[in-house]
């Protein structure tokens, strides 16, 4: 898994990007099935170029914000590039399944083209045409590096025109309705339809569209985890998720939540709600893909993407979850998502792994070896890199601190004080999450840690 990769253009892409003739016949049917899947990924990554270039959406540090004249835009404009081969190869796919071969009779009436097909192979031939001409652009810059911030806004706005020629956005509208709410849960169809309140039935469904929506944004990094391909490419449609979490956000403040004749309770899970995608994306826009696109190794790259996507995904589940208990007390998150996590099962998990890594720390502390600094030091990085996302937010920069103290340590005499210290820590977040009201009925045990 490399991400970053030279700028080359072969000859099978010219071939393959150069403009064809329309096809003589196109079938009078919509695209089902892997077809319905490449037009979703299309028009997600149609819109998600469209987000890239808004530098405010980046997950920058404050001094890089702070810096933004003098930056390099070299790496996301290798990552707009890796999204424009990708759009390529989704038009050439949709266009080869909507059309058939042309036929070679004379006999043969004239060639016909049924609507709305004819206009979606239209578009999508000219707008194969008008990202290859940006490529050219994008490969030129990222070869006479570095690219100015100026410049690298210039772009977008080239991208965002010459897709908005090519009429692609339109013409995918009758094949498919990406921005129309998903709510695949039965129970969750019923729960709303049972609301008498007409406006709320209809903003909640909006809002639960939207979650699923994001959740399927979140399916295609999903299986770029799974399939080991190159991850830098997720970042657009991470922006893209920021994007319209901030426009949900907004949607709930400014509409939902000014709803009238609504219980105390229904406004307080509205507001709930709101605080915690607000938190979700201040840990992973300020912090956990901070300095994303500069990366270059492998595991990091990797690291983050999961960390990212697990947080996202977590977080619109949960929310989602909250808000329809709110209306059905006895709704089960297992009805709405077929692989729903509760916060029971992720304090368990949370509880039973900070356990481990304290008995490997008080082991460590009675009998402090040189042979056992590192495989220490692993076990306190591969907290941080997956149990430590269940923590609260406040948690993870003194988490932090604790593991940079520990890495640097000189000699075994300051890096016991640390373990002590990192110790002391986990002790009492172990008490603190005891208290959580989910585990009033599991007691913790302390089970004994065997050798490992």
């Amino acid at each position: 898994m490399n991400d970053a990769q030279p700028v080359t253009t072969t000859a099978d892409e010219v071939v393959a990007e150069t403009t064809a003739p329309l096809p003589a016949l196109v079938r009078e049917t919509t695209l089902t099935g892997a077809g319905q899947r490449w037009l979703f990924e299309l028009d997600m990554l149609l819109q998600s170029l469209a987000c890239f270039f808004r530098v405010e959406l980046h997950p920058l540090s404050e001094q890089g914000r702070a810096t933004l004249a003098q930056r390099d835009f070299t790496e996301e404009l290798r990552i707009v590039r890796q999204s424009l081969l990708r759009l390529n190869y989704l038009s050439t796919e949709i266009i080869g399944a909507l059309q058939t071969p042309t036929p070679k009779s004379e006999t043969v009436p004239p060639p016909k083209l049924a609507a709305p097909n004819a206009a979606l192979v239209t578009a999508l031939y000219q707008l194969t045409e008008a990202l290859f001409d940006v490529r050219t652009v994008v490969d030129d810059l990222v070869r006479t590096k570095p690219v100015g911030y100026h410049t690298f806004t210039a772009v977008g706005r080239l991208l965002n025109q010459s897709i908005e020629r090519s009429g692609c956005h339109l013409a995918l509208q009758p094949e498919m309705q990406t921005r129309k709410p998903e709510i695949q849960s039965e129970a969750l169809r019923k729960l709303l339809l049972g609301l008498s309140d007409l406006p709320l039935r209809q903003d909640l469904r909006h809002v639960f569209g939207c979650f699923y929506r994001f959740l399927r944004y979140l399916d295609f990094i999903q299986d770029d985890l799974r399939q080991d391909r190159p991850l830098k490419g997720t970042l657009p449609v991470f922006i893209l998720v920021r994007a319209e979490t901030e426009a949900l956000i907004e949607f709930i403040e400014t509409r939902l939540m000014r709803l009238p004749n609504l219980l105390p309770d229904v406004t307080d899970a509205f507001d709930a709600t709101v605080y915690a995608l607000e938190m979700e994306l201040q840990k992973i826009y300020g912090r956990e893909l901070t300095g994303f696109a500069e990366l270059n190794q492998a595991p990091p790259i990797y690291a983050r993407v999961e960390n990212a996507h697990g947080l996202l995904r977590d977080c619109f589940q949960q929310s989602l979850v909250a808000l329809a208990v709110v209306f059905d007390p006895g709704f089960d998150g297992a009805a709405a998502f077929d692989m729903f996590q509760t916060k029971l099962e992720q304090s368990l998990h949370l509880r039973e792994d900070i356990w481990r890594l304290l008995c490997h720390l008080r082991r460590f502390e009675s009998r402090p070896e040189k042979t056992a600094v590192a495989p220490l030091i692993e076990r306190i990085t591969l907290f941080r890199d997956t149990s430590l996302r269940f923590l609260m937010y406040k948690d993870w920069d003194e988490y932090d601190r604790f593991l940079d103290t520990v890495q640097s340590a000189r000699n075994l005499e300051e890096l016991l004080k640390t373990i002590h210290l990192l110790s002391t820590f986990l002790e009492t977040l172990l008490g603190q999450i005891n208290m959580r009201a989910v585990l009033a009925n599991h007691p913790f045990d302390y089970p004994p840690l065997a050798d490992e």
